[in-house]
């Protein structure tokens, strides 16, 4: 079920800043990631990991969430590879994105959106609407590097 929501979450300044420090001290990939996230939730936690060729970022309900129920946001770069998805998405900047709608087999992934620039693939997941993805997506590559 898409989540409905009627506010924006802050990522940066807050809530992803030490994540973000973290994970750049580890990448030497140019890191993207919104500057806001729909959402109503009183209580987030970030976390992350990277080496040399990806990083991902995670927003979660539940401090060193390690399960799928406790994360609500994921933010990913991995250098090499395409970007994927059955439909197109026109991002910002000229942006050719691909959007993936939630699927379900054996268990369920939410609806993401995915760009190349700069040979790195960029990857935002978050169950809400085609719509809040690409303003994620858009918000990322305007933005840009943190």
């Amino acid at each position: 079920m898409l989540a409905t929501a009627f506010a924006s979450i802050a990522l940066l300044p807050g809530l992803l800043s030490p994540t973000v420090a973290d994970v750049k001290a580890d990448t030497k990939l140019p890191v993207l990631i919104p500057s806001t996230m729909p959402g109503d939730k009183a209580e987030l936690f970030g976390s992350g990991e990277a080496d040399a060729k990806r990083y991902q970022i995670v927003v979660s309900t539940e401090e060193d969430c390690s399960a799928n129920a406790c994360s609500i946001a994921y933010f990913s770069g991995s250098k090499g590879g395409s970007a994927y998805g059955p439909r197109k998405a026109t991002l910002a900047n000229g942006r050719k994105g691909r959007y993936n709608p939630l699927s379900c087999g054996g268990s369920c992934s939410p609806p993401s959106i995915t760009w190349k620039e700069r040979g790195v693939v960029y990857e935002l997941q978050m169950d809400t609407t085609r719509s809040a993805l690409v303003r994620m997506a858009n918000s990322a590559i305007r933005k840009g590097p943190r």
